[in-house]
Parts: C-alpha cells; sequence; structure tokens
C-alpha cells in the first residue's frame, strides 16, 4: 500500500506495511493537497511493525519517556535488530547508516540512496506521534541530500515574490501569517527552502501550527516564491525592521533555525552551511521588530515585494 507526497517538487513515496497500513488514514489527512497519486518518488521510505522488539530498544530507559528524538549508533541498532522479534534484515545498516530514535519509532536513513524504513515499536495506531516527527525528519533528510530544509519559519507570497519570517516557538510566526490575510501563506512554521535556477526559493508545506492551507487549491500548494528578504521576529510596541549583520543571521539560521539539522548527514549540514553563507550575502537581513496590527504588512510591502533581491 503506498502513497506519493510531492514536496517542493520532490517526489517520496510511503510505502505502508503490516499493520502500519492503519496509519494511512492519518497520513492522508495530514498531507492531502501533497499527494500526487499519478506519480511514483524517486525515493521511499518504508513504514512497518515491530511491536516486541520495544521492549528492549537501545538506550530505552532514558528516551521512553521522553518527547524528542535522538541519534543512535548504527553498530548498535543492527545488534538489536538482528535479534528483534519478526524483523526481516531487509534494509541494510552500515556506518553511514543514520539512525532516529523516537518514544514509538525507529527511523533508519540511508544517505547514498535517501531510502528510508520507519518501524513502529508499538501498534502503529499508538504511534501517531512517532509517525508525525520521524516522517518530517526523513522528509528533511531527503530535502537535505538535495540542497534543501524545512526553516523554523513563516512563509508569505505575493505572486512570485516570498518573505521569511524567523523565529524560534512563541516568537509570532503564527500571528504574523494571521495578520495578513492578503498574503498567501506557504507555512507558519516549516517552509521548505531551496536554490533554484541561482534564485533562493521558498515553498509551502504541510507542517504548520495553525490550519491556514487547508482548503487552498492544489496548484497553490505546489506554488513557490523568489524570497526577497529574511526576518528574525522581535516583538514590540510598534513594527519596524533593524538592519542585522550577517554574522549574527548566519549563526541564528545554524544554530536555531533548520528544522532537524543534527540529524542531517555530515554532507547535507556542509551543504546547507555553504547554502545560507551565500543566501546572508545575498538577501537583505532583518530584526523585525513588530507588533499585533496590521502595520506588519504594510512594512514589508513598502520595503521589498517591489525590490530586486536574490
Amino acid at each position: 500500500m503506498e502513497m506519493t507526497v510531492s514536496l517542493a517538487g520532490t517526489n517520496i513515496t510511503l510505502n505502508f506495511t503490516d499493520q502500519a497500513k492503519t496509519i494511512r488514514s492519518f497520513c492522508e489527512y495530514f498531507f492531502r493537497g501533497f499527494i500526487r497519486p499519478d506519480l511514483k518518488g524517486t525515493v521511499e521510505v518504508r513504514l512497518s511493525t515491530l511491536p516486541e522488539a520495544g521492549r528492549d530498544l537501545p538506550a530505552g530507559d532514558q528516551i521512553r519517556n521522553h518527547p524528542l528524538e535522538r541519534l543512535l549508533p548504527p553498530g548498535e541498532v543492527k545488534t538489536w535488530l538482528t535479534g528483534a522479534p519478526g524483523h526481516t534484515g531487509n534494509f541494510p545498516i552500515n556506518e553511514g547508516t543514520l539512525c532516529t530514535l523516537s518514544r514509538e519509532g525507529l527511523l533508519l536513513f540511508n544517505p547514498e540512496t535517501s531510502a528510508g524504513q520507519i518501524f513502529f515499536l508499538k501498534p502503529a495506531h499508538d504511534s501517531l506521534y512517532s509517525a508525525h516527527r520521524l516522517l518530517w525528519i526523513y522528509f528533511a533528510q531527503v530535502l537535505g541530500e538535495n540542497g534543501g530544509c524545512f526553516l523554523h519559519a513563516a512563509a508569505l507570497a505575493k505572486g512570485s515574490k516570498g518573505v521569511v519570517f524567523l523565529g524560534d516557538s512563541g516568537a509570532g510566526k503564527s500571528t504574523i501569517a494571521g495578520l495578513c490575510p492578503e498574503w498567501t501563506v506557504f507555512s507558519d512554521d516549516g517552509p521548505i527552502f531551496f536554490k533554484q535556477n541561482e534564485k533562493y526559493t521558498v515553498y509551502p508545506s504541510p507542517y504548520q501550527q495553525i490550519d491556514l492551507l487547508r482548503g487552498l487549491r492544489e496548484e497553490t500548494l505546489q506554488m513557490k516564491a523568489r524570497v526577497m528578504g529574511l526576518y528574525f521576529l522581535v516583538k514590540d510596541r510598534r513594527s519596524f525592521l533593524e538592519p542585522l549583520s550577517k554574522k549574527a543571521a548566519f549563526s541564528m539560521i545554524l544554530n536555531r533555525h533548520i528544522h532537524f539539522f543534527p540529524f542531517l548527514s555530515a554532507r547535507a549540514r556542509t551543504t546547507l552551511f555553504d547554502l545560507f553563507f551565500r543566501v546572508c550575502d545575498k538577501i537583505p537581513l532583518y530584526n523585525f521588530h513588530f507588533a499585533k496590527d496590521r502595520g506588519v504588512s504594510e512594512v514589508i510591502l513598502a520595503k521589498h515585494l517591489g525590490g530586486n533581491h536574490g
């Protein structure tokens, strides 16, 4: 049972096997608008269950009740899976395999082929949190191998021009999106960033905090926009722009605003390091002090959407 999800032109097939078929309906709902039933993906992640194996998983005592994910040594995972009940060994593990453990799931990723394997360590219907997180990590890994990423940001577009608002949780990304109803919101938490044809480009993403994308036409979800400015959010009593140095912006992007950066391969991390080093030379950078009023939209419109950056 398969489903192909298209993200920024990258087509990824989800292959549901055994009991994991029960979460297909969750994926159909979550990725609606991004599903392409007419296409076969160029890469594939296989989803299956190993509920009996979860009792003795590596580092299980440290993570069983912890909401975050962590990387495990591939040798340790390989040894564990060798003795796991029901494991067929059909996903080769070597020293380059990235092994990500969540509360109820394990993701294996091969950076050379971008193939993935997700094992649910509980019945699949009890593993929706892990399905959500591990699929997001897998997609981030695939995009990373191709020179793209999910940004911890909100991305808005007017026509073919877009702006990106970067901020930590609670910084105001969803607020900004709500204050600009005349803009198209690509995401308020995880838009996709790529360099394409020598232009820095942002794409819609299913990952968001509020339900802004639901109900949009499918062709809208396949849009892209040329990035005209990067804005780092600062809540304030009025809305204004403060120029930001390349050094400060680059440091914040690498350390705080690329989703799942530590879970990417060394090659992908190097590629993104180089990408954003150049981005910070080419795209205007600002701290955006903003108040919760419609002045937000006017400040951005006046500054960049008539410009020619990127």
